[in-house]
């Protein structure tokens, strides 16, 4: 018997390989591989609805190998370490994963064609198998014709089944077109819903991306709000520390001044004292015929006048002092400077001695004629500038 295959199976075939071959794997553009995933997950469940588990075992095997396979490459796609590579490495590992996905649904496309023939032949076969006996039986009535008038009434009837039987066949390449249409319309329908998915996808990528872009706005706007803030912030507290500290030192001077003031009055009290103030320091002036000897040794007058600064300065205990010697201008200047040092000496150790001033706290110079106070031209300038200063300091 010539085994031929059914038409409708032939253009099944047909239309498979043409997909297989004139649309390649990577021909789905903008297609992602969730995408390619789940359509090869789809077409799996209806090659196995179509029964390929039993007729087309190995491409459903195959299908679901494929598929194991693009669903492993995906769960490290999108592992931690894989979104640190580049977009590059990226877009590489994508279309690997829609290449495996598209191989999957490929299969499973093959199976479910296969599944859908052996169901087809194998109703083809219990058909021809149905009309090879009919064929038989006629021939046995058309043998036993001339023998029996039934033979014709037979005959008749074999005729009308064969009738049928190609009304049946009729109507089943009628159902095969149908199911051919309805095929071609669903390929439209899923076509138009994945265009319509993608669509959807931009939009949604677009809406996202207009989103983040005024979420960064905002994050800016608060973020220079915040550091006018601070600024501002810091500005006034820099504004209130520099008036604290202005504050501070007006009350420090004022303080220095009162203190100041109070000192100039006390040492005012020395006798024969000429006190003056300067911006560190403050003079007290004693004229060396007040305080010493030709011989450089204190007079009685000397101890009184000292015993007074003693007190002055151990009223003030916090102040270093400079005893400060001079001389007028007659005789060699090395004789001067010698004496100058001797009488600024001789005032340091009765301090020390009998008023029990810090020998830290008191330091001597000796200036010789070098800062005079008055004309050397006249006893009474020369009596001026014979003197030995006690500068207190006031300030560092």
């Amino acid at each position: 018997m010539n085994k031929e295959i059914h038409p409708g199976i032939k253009i099944s075939l047909l239309l498979f390989l043409g997909l297989f071959v004139f649309l390649p794997p990577m021909s789905w553009a903008g297609e992602t591989p969730t995408m390619v995933i789940e359509e090869a997950k789809f077409a799996i469940d209806q090659a196995r609805k179509a029964g390929a588990e039993q007729q087309a075992y190995d491409y459903l095997s195959a299908a679901r190998s494929w598929l194991s396979r693009a669903e492993k490459e995906y769960g490290e796609a999108r592992s931690f370490f894989s979104r640190m590579s580049s977009d590059k490495t990226q877009k590489a590992k994508d279309e690997e994963i829609i290449y495996s996905a598209t191989m999957a649904k490929l299969k499973a496309m093959v199976a479910e064609n296969k599944a859908k023939k052996e169901s087809v032949l194998k109703e083809l076969k219990d058909t021809r198998k149905d009309l090879t006996d009919y064929q038989s039986a006629v021939a046995v009535l058309q043998k036993n014709l001339e023998e029996s008038r039934q033979a014709k009434e037979i005959q008749a009837k074999a005729e009308a089944e064969r009738k049928e039987l190609g009304e049946a066949k009729r109507k089943a390449a009628e159902m095969e077109i149908q199911k051919k249409q309805e095929l071609e319309e669903a390929q439209k329908k899923a076509e138009a819903m994945q265009a319509l998915k993608q669509k959807e996808l931009q939009e949604a990528r677009l809406k996202e991306a207009e989103r983040a872009a005024a979420r960064e706005k905002e994050l800016a706007e608060a973020k220079w709000k915040a550091e006018q803030l601070a600024a501002q912030r810091a500005k006034e507290e820099a504004a209130m520390k520099a008036g604290e500290e202005k504050l501070a030192a007006l009350k420090k001077k004022a303080e220095a001044l009162e203190r100041e003031k109070a000192m100039l009055s006390a040492a005012g009290k020395i006798p024969t004292a000429t006190v003056k103030t300067g911006e560190k320091e403050m003079v007290i002036t004693l004229l060396v015929i007040n305080l010493l000897t030709p011989a450089s040794e204190l007079k009685a007058s000397g101890k009184e006048i000292l015993d007074q600064v003693g007190n002055f300065l151990k009223a003030y205990p916090n102040h270093k002092v400079i005893v400060r010697g001079h001389t007028d201008s007659v005789g060699k200047e090395a004789v001067n400077q010698t004496l100058s040092e001797k009488r600024a000496q001789k005032v340091r150790e009765y301090l020390v001695a009998y008023q029990n001033i810090q020998p830290t706290r008191i330091t001597t110079e000796g200036l010789g004629p070098s800062q005079p106070v008055a004309t050397n031209a006249t006893e009474t300038g020369k009596a001026m500038n014979r003197r030995v200063e006690i500068a207190v300091i006031t300030s560092e």
